[in-house]
């Protein structure tokens, strides 16, 4: 399903290809900001704009990423007042570009004042950048594409038992840059997903991923999977599953969107996620406490970091073992 943004392209496209100069459609009466949908015609660029009262805006900072301009020109409908307008130059990424975008409109949908735009817009575009160096790569390699097939496991999980889609959403943090992959106040999940010749062994990448040091609870959630050749359960199928089980709420797919583009994940490289099916052999919650074995950042001396270890699953390890309910519980899942 396309976004509103691509929708809306669609429609200059098909309804507007004999015009000439910029088109715009007002992006939602809700967003404080004038903003639009736009496309450069005949050449149909696809675009964005923003009313803005003056053409005297240094837009350079703006500038700095190679598939997207930025610039300001006349507003034909309000001449005493400009638009600021970023395209796209080029058009292989125009679904990433309508994600952004739309995430964008949401994100200053209260600003007023102009400087404050443009600074949120500058923010932004330092996010962008890592993210189109992204979508020109070759995709997601097996190691990440496990550990984001583990953590929309876990969502999915969320999503058919909480019935909560919104919070779900929110509470995975990992695209965000999170130190673990689900948290909210001082509760959290971190997610670790193998296969199934070394499941009895996790990788921990950090001394504070199982550090309960600032915690009022932590998970440890162990996907166990067995990789097959094929498409019969993919990253693609989960994903699907996500989007299915959200329907048309337009507010959570472009939630779901964004994170996914963060992770690095792009609907041009989906042909290779086709290739290798997964089938779950086990899942168990652990409750992470003082006795857990693990490496917590007190416990480094003076000058170390930057740790990594891992927990080998034992006996041991068993009498740590939680369940789901106690997992949404800790999370606020019960709260009205």
């Amino acid at each position: 399903m396309n976004t509103k943004i691509e929708n809306v392209w669609q429609d200059f496209e098909e309804k507007d290809s004999l015009k000439t100069g910029v088109v715009l459609k007002r992006f939602s009466p809700e967003i404080l900001p004038d903003c639009f949908v736009a496309m450069r015609m005949p050449e149909k660029v696809k675009s964005i704009a923003f009313r803005i009262s003056t053409d005297k805006v240094d837009v350079s900072a703006l500038n700095d990423l190679k598939d997207i301009t930025t610039e300001i020109i006349s507003d034909e409908t309000e001449t005493s007042k400009s638009l600021l307008l970023i395209s796209l130059s080029d058009n292989s990424l125009s679904s990433i570009f309508a994600v952004l975008c739309e995430d964008l409109f949401n994100s200053v949908s209260s600003v007023t004042q102009e400087n404050k735009l443009i600074l949120a817009l500058q923010n932004r575009f330092l996010e962008w950048k890592e993210l189109f160096v992204l979508a020109k790569s070759p995709g997601l390699s097996p190691e990440k594409q496990i550990g984001l097939f583990g953590e929309l496991h876990l969502l999915k999980k969320f999503f058919e038992q909480t019935k909560q889609i919104e919070k779900s959403l929110n509470i995975w943090v990992g695209p965000d840059t999170g130190i673990r992959d689900f948290e909210k106040d001082n509760s959290a999940i971190e997610v670790k997903t193998t296969q199934t010749h070394n499941h009895q062994k996790i990788r921990i990448s950090s001394e504070r991923q199982l550090d309960t040091t600032l915690l009022n609870s932590l998970f440890l959630f162990h996907l166990s999977l067995e990789k097959r050749n094929g498409n019969e359960y993919t990253l693609n199928t989960i994903i699907a599953e996500l989007f299915s089980i959200i329907g048309d709420n337009k507010l959570h797919r472009n939630i779901l969107n964004r994170k996914l583009i963060s992770v690095g994940y792009f609907k041009h490289h989906e042909a290779k996620y086709n290739e290798i099916s997964y089938l779950i052999r086990g899942e168990d919650f652990y409750f992470v406490s003082d006795n857990f074995p693990r490496i917590e950042e007190k416990d480094l001396l003076k000058g170390v970091g930057d740790v990594h270890y891992s927990v080998v699953l034992t006996s041991e390890t068993e009498k740590h073992k939680s369940d789901f309910s106690s997992v949404i519980k800790s999370l606020g899942y019960n709260e009205n």
